[in-house]
């Protein structure tokens, strides 16, 4: 007799399936996911409102989640015809069990909880319990 110690798909989708609702989920969601938090994080995000304020024309805020951890983050403002751009770059990795992301740009550390992460949302809190709500571009 034979014994096949080779795992069955069955039970291989059983453990993925099981580790996938045991994760850390975050406080506004989404309870299931079909995409790792990594391939929904990375990418191009544009701020809607922070802390309760929407955002116009004369003030935009971008940020940027390479796949290899590079992080650009960009403010952009108008007033009266006047307007000023910054740009920082720096890197970004998962803590607390994916539950936040550690942002370093020129060896100051900044750690963002993650409230909502969707394909096309992102709601984190920064170390100043500043809300920030954005939208993948």
């Amino acid at each position: 007799m034979k014994i096949n110690t080779r795992p069955s798909v069955i039970a291989v989708c059983a453990a993925v399936v099981i580790f996938n609702f045991s994760s850390c989920k975050y406080e506004d969601g989404p309870n299931i996911s079909l995409r790792t938090k990594k391939a929904r994080l990375t990418g191009e995000w544009e701020a809607i409102s922070i802390d309760g304020e929407t955002l116009g024309k004369d003030f935009e805020v971008t940020i940027e989640f390479d796949k290899d951890g590079d992080f650009t983050g960009t403010s952009k403002f108008s007033y009266y015809g006047y307007s000023q751009s910054y740009s920082s770059k720096g890197e970004w990795e998962w803590i607390d069990g994916k539950a936040g992301i550690e942002v370093t740009i020129d060896g100051d550390k900044e750690e963002w909880e993650i409230t909502r992460l969707t394909n096309k949302e992102l709601q984190f809190k920064d170390q100043d319990n500043t809300e920030y709500e954005l939208e993948k571009i």
